[in-house]
Order: structure tokens, then sequence, then C-alpha cells
């Protein structure tokens, strides 16, 4: 989602869907002036240098460009949204951001009047960074850096200036007059419905998964007004990419360099469109959806279409082709067969595509116990349910049998009516809002008698049976029942036999763990617990270590409690035998 990296689990990262901002170091050339505000899950909106804490998406005050009334009137005029963006050549390599500027108006790809403001925002955002210091310095410094990086890198072009510069503009308003912000903070500004995130070393900047998810939240509350702002602003920033429309990332994240793309971020920008072509009956907004499709086209590091023999798998990143994030996966579909269902002939060809690979890789992601997020790493809480949601729109589309459904699904049937039905309230939110979840309830809600189901390690092999089903779109309505149950089944925990012990020499006690848990080791003697530790742990075989200090009859006691509260026990005698002589 909130698509970064979470805690590291038996060896391997598990990723966020809200992408979540690089550390860096921190500037104390001075002390901070200003009070830094702390974490909110609200949106805080900078309007004439005070704050005021919004939930996501509500609707923007103040006036400007992007103001619903404005946008609706507009729309009911028959105005038609923005126009895609001229492509453009880039700026050679190696030059300032001010000589790239100056390079595409010489070649005419942008006005000189367009070169001059720009300009004029570059050197504004120059000064500002030397009447700052510490953190505010740092952060407009860094996004003031991102631009000179792009620039020099050779990928300055037209179509990319107008997010550019909107972003380094937001950033010089708010580090000059807003308070100082807590990691991964959303924020946004008066009259615009842009969602926007703190990066810690990267500034501000432009959340489109969030933005996109905001949208399809005014589709749910039927907000014609905001929704047609929102998609209008966005529609003014996308830049040319893959032979169509994207939304880039312009920060570096996880090893990749702006900028880049994402397929989860593409498929609800396609899923917000078709909502906003449907609510407001605006069929621009269905071509600019299509537009939007040449990233899920192309590989990497262009797109984000990995081809497979059966089909595509479309990922997270554009930067990762070898990065298989299943929740990413699934939503790009979502928002394919949203588009399909409105009669978009090449979106029901990527819809099949991905499927197709989907249904072979989802067994894969599912432990019988939790699922996977990406390969190697168990979903935390926010994202196994995440994923379960996503699932359950899926089963839900794939299940419709009406004309419209079956061309997407690639089913023979009769042709499609002309009419454009809604699609089928896939509603993502993308408001992935971090990995909270993760810190589970370690509460003892007490049911240690769930521990004695250790023979449900079996289920594991339930979502795999679905290949059998004479419909190949069940797996997506198993896998979300399963998911389902597993927010209420305990772990399991099996304690391999354990060998001689002797005092005052390290022992291990060999363990399997049904799913992710954080899992205490305790030692007890006379039923006394003389030391205990926790950690959390995945899914798999373990090996904890401790040194008796003493011979005689010990227990050692293992608790999981999964990431969802689910609470088990297993204990295991050891008798310790007294230090041999010599």
């Amino acid at each position: 989602m909130k698509v970064v990296r979470p805690p590291v689990l038996a060896g391997c990262a598990v990723v966020l869907l809200v992408l979540c901002g690089v550390a860096g170091a921190s500037a104390t050339k001075r002390p901070d002036p200003g009070a830094r505000v702390p974490y909110t899950s609200l949106e805080l909106v900078l309007e004439r240098g005070q704050v005021r804490a919004t939930p996501l998406g509500a609707p923007a005050a103040g006036g400007g460009i992007t103001g619903a009334t404005a946008a609706l009137a507009a729309v009911l005029a028959g105005a038609t949204t923005p126009a895609a963006p001229a492509a453009g050549a880039a700026a050679k390599h190696a030059l300032s951001f001010p000589q790239a500027l100056a390079k595409l108006a010489a070649n005419n790809e942008i006005t000189a009047a367009t070169a001059s403001a720009d300009v004029g925002a570059w050197n504004a955002a120059r000064e500002s960074e030397k009447q700052l210091s510490g953190t505010r310095e740092f952060e407009l410094g860094a996004v003031i850096g991102t631009l000179r990086g792009i620039a020099r890198s050779g990928k300055l072009t037209p179509a990319r200036l107008p997010a550019l510069i909107l972003t380094l503009q937001n950033n010089r308003q708010w580090w000059t007059s807003g308070p100082l912000l807590a990691d991964d903070q959303r924020v946004g500004f008066a009259g615009s419905h842009l969602v926007w995130e703190f990066y810690p070393a990267q500034g501000l900047q432009i959340q489109w998964l969030g933005t996109f998810g905001a949208a399809n939240g005014f589709w749910d509350e039927g907000d014609a007004a905001d929704l047609g702002a929102l998609i209008d602003q966005a529609l003014s920033l996308a830049v040319t990419r893959g032979g169509g429309i994207a939304w880039e990332y312009d920060f570096s994240f996880d090893g990749g360099a702006p900028p880049w793309v994402s397929g989860i971020t593409q498929g609800t920008a396609v899923e917000a469109l078709t909502h906003a072509a449907t609510l407001l009956d605006n069929a621009v907004y269905l071509t600019d959806a299509n537009d939007a499709l040449g990233i899920f086209q192309v590989a990497p590091p262009t797109g984000i279409a990995a081809a497979t023999a059966a089909g595509a798998r479309y990922l997270i990143y554009s930067f990762a082709p070898h990065e298989y994030v299943i929740n990413a996966f699934i939503q790009s579909l979502i928002g394919l067969y949203d588009l399909g269902y409105q009669g978009d002939t090449l979106a029901q060809t990527l819809f099949q595509r991905g499927s197709a690979q989907a249904r072979l890789d989802l067994p894969n992601y599912n432990t019988g116990f939790w699922s996977m997020y990406d390969q190697r790493s168990e979903s935390n809480l926010s994202y196994h349910e995440l994923l379960t949601g996503f699932l359950q729109t899926l089963c839900a589309q794939t299940e419709e049998t009406t004309p419209a459904a079956l061309r997407v699904l690639g089913t023979t049937g009769p042709a499609p009516s002309g009419g454009s039905t809604g699609s089928t309230g896939s509603t993502s939110t993308g408001g992935t809002t971090g990995p909270s979840g993760t810190t589970g309830a370690s509460g003892t809600s007490g049911s240690s008698g769930a521990s004695g189901a250790s023979g449900a390690s079996g289920a594991s092999g339930s979502s795999g049976a679905s290949g059998v089903s004479a419909n190949p779109n069940a797996i997506y309505c198993k896998t979300a029942a399963a998911f389902t149950k597993d927010l209420r089944q305990a772990p399991v925990i099996k304690i391999d036999p354990l060998g001689a012990a002797r005092a005052h020499h390290v022992t291990h006690a060999r363990f399997t763990l049904s799913k992710i848990s954080n899992v205490t080791f305790a030692v007890l003697y006379a039923g006394k617990e003389v030391s205990a530790k926790t950690e959390l742990l995945g899914h798999g075989t373990h090996s904890l270590a401790w040194r008796p200090p003493h011979a005689g009859l010990w227990t050692i006691a293992l608790t999981a409690v999964d990431l969802a509260g689910n609470r088990t026990q297993r204990t295991a005698p050891v008798t310790v035998e007294a230090k041999s002589a010599g």
C-alpha cells in the first residue's frame, strides 16, 4: 500500500501498502523552531498558516482552482476533463534544474512563460531554504535535491513539471508556515483534495494511493462535486509513461530512484476514474482510464507488467521486478475489472491475463493459518485484513453473471447491453495507513484451550483444493473465507522432543509455529517463572536457547499470541542433570 517496509520477520521484510518514508539523518544545525505535532490518523490541512485536522478525503476548505462548487459547475456545463499530458523530450543529462528548464524552453517543449514561472518557484524555494534551520531547512532542501537529481539524470520532461513544481511550492509553504510533523503523517492543503504524506528526509510528497483512495471514498458517498474536483486535479498532474498516462512517485524508496510507479496505485486510479465516469455521467473519464492502462502492458522499469506463461503479474513497484506483493496484484485486478465492466476491451484483456496468473499464485500466499505478504513474509494484521477485503471484492466481481461481467471474465455469453451500469462496488480506499496493527493485541483473552486444536494444521490444504471447482475464479471466494477464518484461529505450537540438558550448559528448545505471533518463551522451576522473553516470530521452525542455572525438573512454556489477539500455550518438562565433573 501505506504501501513500506515493516518489521523484518524470519529474515525477510514485510512491505506496507502506504509507501512509508526512508529514514534519514536529521539536521540539527540549530534547534527546530515550533513544536512537533504528534502523529494522527486524521489529515492535517494547512490553510493561511493554521492547521486543522480532518478525516482523510474530507471536503477541502478555502478557495482555489479545485474548489468543489466550481468543479461541479464545470461538469454540469459540459466541460471536458484535462487533456492528457504532452509527451515532450527530456532535457539532457548533467544540467541544473534551471538549466534543464531553459533547455526545454529552447526546444519549444515548454513555453518561455512556463519556464520563467518555474524558475521563479525554484529560486523562491532556494531563498526560503537559506532562511530556515534544523528539520525545516533539511526537509525543504531534500525536495530541492530531488528536483536537482531528476534534472541531472536527464529525466525532466514537460509532463513531469506540474507535479514537481507543485511539490516544491507546497513544501516551501509547509516548512515556512506549518508545524513540524511526525513520521508518515498525512497532510493536505486548502482548496485541494490531494493527499500528501511526510516522508522523513524527503519532505512532503503526493500520496497517490491515498489520493485515489479518497476519490473512491467520495464515490462511496455519492459526492459528485468533490470526486470530480479531485479527479480533475489528479489528471492535471499525470505524466506520460508506458504509452499512456501514469501517476509517479517523485522520491526515493526501498532502493528505487524517482520517478517510479506502482501497480496498486495505478489500479486504484483506474478504479477511481471509472467511478467518476459513472457518478458524473462523463464518458471522458473512461477515456482517461483507458489511457492509464499503458503501464499494465509494459515491463519494468517503465511499466509494472511481468509476463508469465499463464498471463502476467502486475507489480507493486516498477523498480522491483521480482517483488510479488499479492494485495497489490489483487487490487490492480479490481480496477481493471471495473473498467472492463464498462466495455473497455483492453481492460478486459489485461484483467484476464492477470487473473489467470493470480489464480495460480494465490495458494502460495495461504499458509493455512495466515496470509503471506510477498514470497517471503507473512502479512501484518493491517495487510491481512486489507487482502481479505480485496479478495471479497474480487469474489463478488467474479461471481457476477451479467453479460458485462461475463465479457470481463472471458466467458462466452450474450453481448453486453449499451447501458453502462455502475461497477460492482469495489471501493478500495487505499487507506492502508501503516503497520500499527502489527503491534498486536497481546491481551490475555484466555482461550488457551484452543491450543488443543493442533490438528487444524491440516487446514492448510483447503485453499489449494479450489482448483477442482468448475469455476476457476472460486479460489478468490475460498481464499477470502479462509483468511477471514484465520482472524479467529489460534496459533498452533508443536514442541520437538527435548534432548538431555545439563546445568550451566546452553540448551535449545526447538518448535514449530503455525502463524506469525508474539511468542513468549518462559522457563519455570517449581512452578515459578525464572526468566521469560518475547519475540515476534513468523510461521515455521524456530529454536530458542537457554542456560539452566542448576539441576532439577524444569518446565519450558511457550505462549503465542497472533496479530489478531488469539492465544495458545504449550509446555514441556525438562530434566536438567548436574554439571559433569571435570
